[in-house]
């Protein structure tokens, strides 16, 4: 009597169940299931959930100086995280100077989301009315599934309206 390996065999009962599964299978010319036809078959997926985080900057007037204005909104069932929380990176560039340490970073560690959008103000003096660069850098969660890092470079204005 011959011995069936446990591959052999695993191969074997896939084979029946496929075979016996779906009349409308894919067949290759000597009558076997086709690989693209079994993966497409049994590949499964989980649901997208709708989820975004939408990302804003725009320049205000400051009690001292223009105040650079960073709004991040999650969107549909997504929770921007609080702890590594948010970091915005300016490009450096000559004329323009900081009032406050820049990476800017707004992290909260006493809890697990920030309750809603996030607004940061900047304060800045520019000798020029040159765009600003800014990389801005979050962590968020969509709710029951997974969590992402996010990145966006932003180019905003600096003229006052």
């Amino acid at each position: 009597m011959n011995k069936v390996g446990p591959l052999r065999m695993a191969a074997a009962i896939l084979g029946v169940l496929v075979a016996n599964s779906s009349p409308a299978l894919a067949v290759s010319p000597d009558g076997a299931p086709t690989l693209d036809r079994l993966l497409r078959q049994f590949q499964g997926s989980a649901p997208q959930p709708e989820a975004e985080v939408r990302l804003d900057a725009w320049v205000e007037a400051g009690s001292d100086s223009p105040e650079m204005v960073v709004r991040i909104e999650p969107e549909g069932r997504t929770k921007l995280i609080a702890d590594p929380g948010i970091t915005i990176t300016p490009s450096e560039r000559e004329g323009l100077r900081w009032r406050i340490a820049v990476p800017y970073r707004y992290v909260d560690a006493t809890i697990d989301y920030f309750p809603g959008p996030a607004a940061l103000r900047m304060p800045f003096v520019a000798g020029d009315q040159k765009p600003i660069e800014l990389r801005v850098e979050y962590a968020y969660c969509v709710v029951d599934y997974q969590c992402f890092f996010g990145e966006e470079t932003l180019s905003v204005a600096t003229r006052l309206p």
